[in-house]
C-alpha cells in the first residue's frame, strides 16, 4: 500500500510541473492574438493560478515541494508580485502532523512519552515545517524548551521527491536557459538529507553561538543534548517577532532600517568572516528578539567556506585588479567553474577582450549597463560558456544572498545590501597580513620578471618589424582608453629622442673639448632617461 502511494506522489508532482510549463507555453501562443493590455492582465492571472495551485498542493504534499516554495516565495527580486502574495503563505501555513504520531516518535527516541520526559509538553505545535514540527514545552527543572520533532515516514518521502525532480531535470534536457539544474538538483538533495540528522543540526547551532558569542545583537538558543537525539531536537526557547513582520515590528519601536543593516552585517560576518553561514534565511527561521536583536531558530540547512577557497577568492580579486586575463582564468578553475578539458585559450582570449572593453569604464558608464546590454555579452561568449560549470557551494551562496536580498527588499525597498556589506568584503578580499605580505612579493617578482624580459620582447618585436612580419589584434577596447595609450607612449618617444639629442649634443662637445656644455648635456641626457623611465612604469 505505501508503495502505491509514494508512486502515486511520484507521478501526481511530475503531473503538476509539467501542467504548469504547458500552461505558459499555451499563454505565449495565444498571446500574439491579444493587445498588450490584454496579454499583461491574462500572464498576471496565469501567475497567481499557477502559484496557488503550487502552494495548495506544496501544503497537501509537504516535504521538498514546501522548501521549494519557500525558496520561491523570498524571490522578490525575479519572481512575479502573484507568485510572492501565493507563496509567502507557506513560510508559515504548513498543516501540523497527527499528534499520535508526534507521540510516538519522541518515545522511539527518547525512550519515553513526551509527558514523563518534559514537565510540561504542549499537544498544539508552535510551528511546522516541511520536515517536522516544533513543540513548547518545559523542562523538569522549569526552563522553557522548543522540541523540534521530525516526521514519521518523511525519508521516504523525501527520496520520492528527489527521484520526481530528478525525472523532471531530464525531461527538461538539464537545463532552463543558462543554469545547469543538475547541478542544483544535485546540491538541493545533499542538502536535504543533510536536513534530517537533529545531532547534526544541534552541532551546527552550538558553532553559530560560539561565532557569535561576542555579538548581543544575534541570539543563539542552546542545545539541550540530554533530551536530543538524531530525530529529536531540543533547544532553548527563544521568543520574537518574525523578522517580514514589519508593522508589528515597528509598533514595538525597532526601526526596520536599522533591522536591515544587523541582519546583513550578520550574515556579511557568516560569510565573509567566520566562512560558515546560514543557508535557509526564510521568515519563519529569523525573528526579531527585545530591542534589536536578531534571533535563528533553524540550523538545518549551513555552509563552510574552505581556507582554500577563501584563499583562491582573494587571488581571483587581485588578479580582476591587476587585469590579468590568465590569472583570472586560473583562480576561476581552482575555485572549481571550469570543466575537465575547458579551452584554456579561448576562456583567456575572451576574458581579455571583457577586460579591454571595461577596464576604463568609468563608474557611472557601469551603473548604465541594462540588461541587455548584459545579454548581448553573454552572446559573446556563448562559444566557450559550456566550459564554465557552477560549483556546488556557490550555489547555496548565491540561494542565500538571493532569498537575504529579497527579505531585506520587503522590510527596506531602497536597501542596498553590498553597500551594507561593503566593509566585511572589503576586509575579505584584503585578506591577512600574511596573506597579504605574500601576495606583494608575488606581484614584485611578477613586475621584475616582465622588467627582466622586455630586452629579449624588444628584440623580437624589432627584427619583425625589420623583416614586414608585424601584425596586430585590435579588440573591442574603448576607444578613449586607446587614445590615453597613444598619448602616453607619444610623451615616452618624445623624451626618449630628447634623450639620444641631448647625448648626441654632450659627445660632439666632448669632442671638441668644450668640457662645461658637454657636461651640461650629459646631465640633461641622464634626467631625461630617468623621467622617460618613470613615464614608462606609470604607464
Amino acid at each position: 500500500m505505501a508503495k502505491v502511494h509514494y508512486r502515486r506522489r511520484f507521478l501526481k508532482g511530475l503531473v503538476i510541473a509539467l501542467r504548469i510549463v504547458l500552461s505558459y507555453k499555451l499563454a505565449r501562443v495565444f498571446a500574439i492574438f491579444l493587445s498588450p493590455e490584454d496579454r499583461a492582465a491574462r500572464l498576471s492571472e496565469l501567475n497567481r493560478r499557477n502559484a496557488a495551485l503550487i502552494r495548495e498542493k506544496s501544503l497537501e504534499m509537504k516535504g521538498v515541494m514546501i522548501k521549494v516554495g519557500q525558496f520561491l516565495s523570498s524571490r522578490k527580486d525575479f519572481l512575479p508580485d502573484e507568485f510572492i502574495e501565493e507563496l509567502s503563505e507557506l513560510q508559515d501555513q504548513v498543516p501540523p502532523h497527527d499528534f499520535g504520531e508526534i507521540r510516538q516518535r519522541i518515545i522511539d527516541e527518547l525512550g519515553s512519552p513526551p509527558e514523563e520526559v518534559f514537565a510540561e509538553f504542549e499537544k498544539e505545535p508552535i510551528a511546522a515545517a516541511s520536515l517536522g514540527q516544533v513543540h513548547r514545552a518545559v523542562l523538569k527543572d522549569g526552563r522553557e524548551a522548543a522540541v523540534k520533532v521530525q516526521y514519521p515516514g518523511i525519508e521516504k518521502i523525501i527520496e520520492t521527491d528527489i527521484k520526481m525532480f530528478e525525472v523532471l531535470i531530464r525531461l527538461m534536457r538539464g537545463r532552463m536557459g543558462w543554469i545547469d539544474l543538475r547541478v542544483i538538483h544535485e546540491e538541493f538533495s545533499k542538502i536535504v538529507r543533510a536536513e534530517l540528522d537533529y545531532v547534526q543540526e544541534g552541532k551546527n547551532a552550538e558553532k553559530f553561538r560560539l561565532n557569535f558569542s561576542s555579538d548581543e545583537r544575534v541570539v543563539i538558543p542552546r542545545v539541550y543534548w540530554e533530551f536530543s537525539s538524531g530525530k529529536v531536537l531540543t533547544l532553548e526557547f527563544v521568543g520574537g517577532i518574525k523578522i517580514t513582520e514589519c508593522a508589528v515590528i515597528k509598533a514595538s519601536g525597532v526601526d526596520c532600517r536599522m533591522l536591515v543593516n544587523l541582519l546583513v552585517e550578520t550574515y556579511a560576518k557568516m560569510i565573509f568572516v567566520h566562512g560558515f553561514f546560514h543557508c535557509d534565511p526564510h521568515p519563519g527561521n529569523i525573528f526579531v528578539g527585545e530591542g534589536t536583536t536578531i534571533v535563528f531558530v533553524d540550523f538545518g540547512m549551513v555552509q563552510a567556506i574552505t581556507d582554500a577557497t577563501r584563499r583562491n577568492l582573494r587571488r581571483y580579486a587581485n588578479a580582476i585588479v591587476e587585469n590579468d586575463a590568465t590569472a583570472i582564468v586560473e583562480a576561476l578553475e581552482k575555485l572549481g567553474f571550469l570543466i575537465e578539458g575547458a579551452d584554456y585559450t579561448a576562456i583567456v582570449d575572451v576574458t581579455q577582450d571583457l577586460i579591454d572593453k571595461y577596464r576604463y569604464s568609468t563608474p557611472e558608464e557601469l551603473k548604465s549597463l541594462t540588461v541587455d546590454d548584459i545579454g548581448e555579452e553573454l552572446d559573446n561568449v556563448r562559444g566557450v560558456i559550456n566550459n564554465f560549470q557552477v560549483p556546488n557551494y556557490f550555489i547555496l551562496l548565491l540561494r542565500t544572498i538571493g532569498m537575504l536580498n529579497g527579505m531585506s527588499y520587503r522590510l527596506n525597498p531602497e536597501v542596498n545590501i553590498i553597500e551594507i556589506a561593503k566593509p566585511y568584503i572589503k576586509e575579505f578580499f584584503i585578506g591577512t597580513r600574511e596573506e597579504g605580505i605574500s601576495q606583494v612579493f608575488v606581484s614584485l617578482k611578477k613586475k621584475f620578471l616582465e622588467l627582466a624580459d622586455l630586452p629579449s620582447q624588444a628584440h623580437a618585436f624589432l627584427m619583425k618589424a625589420n623583416k614586414g612580419d608585424l601584425s596586430f589584434r585590435i579588440g573591442k577596447a574603448d576607444m578613449r582608453g586607446m587614445a590615453k595609450q597613444l598619448t602616453s607612449l607619444s610623451d615616452v618617444m618624445l623624451l626618449v629622442i630628447l634623450t639620444v639629442n641631448a647625448s648626441t649634443a654632450a659627445l660632439f662637445f666632448a669632442f671638441l673639448g668644450n668640457q662645461t656644455p658637454s657636461l651640461v648635456a650629459a646631465g640633461s641626457a641622464v634626467l631625461l632617461s630617468l623621467f622617460s623611465v618613470y613615464k614608462l612604469l606609470k604607464r
